[in-house]
């Protein structure tokens, strides 16, 4: 799989991720030899467990029932060296809030951050904005 491949499968894992929330799939998309970090609007969660626990077990799971993460456009990969890569793509959520069983989104603009890690792409900062 080249390096294309790797990173769109790996956006692609990240969505399924959000949705089903598991961890052991979650947490190998990240890297392990660097600092990781997720800004969600207003928000910093850093380290991997208080971007899995935090953030999408203590904010997504606690507020929504359920949530699939779109993809508006097709995302863009820009390659900053052989190592580092940006993607970005505009987003929305459908989400069923677990409160009241409505309908519930938001939309915005994600960028993330990957890096090579033994011949594998992995996430080290992920910026969702509004």
């Amino acid at each position: 799989m080249n390096d294309f491949e790797q990173l769109n499968q790996l956006v692609e894992t990240y969505k399924d991720t959000i949705s089903s929330q598991n961890e052991q799939q979650f947490r190998n998309l990240w890297s392990q030899k660097q600092s990781c970090s997720l800004i969600s609007i207003t928000k910093q969660y850093n380290g991997i467990d208080s971007i899995y626990n935090d953030f999408l077990n203590g904010i997504i799971q606690s507020n929504y029932q359920s949530i699939i993460l779109i993809e508006d456009n097709p995302h863009e990969i820009r390659f900053i060296d052989y190592n580092t890569a940006i993607i970005i793509f505009k987003y929305h959520t459908e989400c069923i809030k677990r409160d009241t069983l409505e309908e519930y989104g938001i939309e915005g603009l994600e960028t993330q951050i990957a890096i090579k890690e033994n011949n594998q792409w992995k996430l080290v900062h992920i910026h969702y904005s509004k």
